[in-house]
């Protein structure tokens, strides 16, 4: 059961009491980065990688739904990325996909907002 994140600094978890272990499951506040690659055709049949860097942490008043919801978080994240990359560039040519890279980076982080905030985690930037 969830009790509580600590904070930054000396914390003591993990004691075996009568035989009884009492144990703490970790997960970082920090922002972490993810990077995904991203394969697909454009509209004048380029195929094209795209990597995106995605930027997220936990949000501390949602750590529980950031512990138990998800079991991986990066697979998550790299399913939304690519549904969006794969749905918007093979509209564009590939000179327009590298225009528009900045508006594919935006649908990109709507999209993750919209989708991990239930699971407790906060986009801070997608970058393409």
């Amino acid at each position: 059961k969830f009790s509580h994140m600590l904070g930054p600094g000396l914390a003591f978890a993990g004691f075996d009491c009568c035989g009884c272990c009492i144990t703490f499951r970790s997960i970082t506040s920090r922002v972490e980065q993810n990077d995904v690659q991203v394969q697909t055709k454009t509209k004048d049949n380029v195929f094209v990688t795209a990597r995106v860097a995605v930027q997220q942490s936990v949000r501390p008043d949602n750590a529980v739904d950031a512990m138990y919801r998800l079991a991986n978080v990066n697979a998550q994240i790299e399913s939304y990325v690519s549904d969006v990359v794969r749905s918007a560039v093979p509209h564009m040519t590939l000179d327009a996909a590298f225009e528009k890279k900045d508006e594919i980076s935006t649908a990109v982080q709507q999209k993750l907002e919209q989708e991990m905030t239930a699971y407790g985690f906060q986009i801070h930037k997608a970058l393409v």
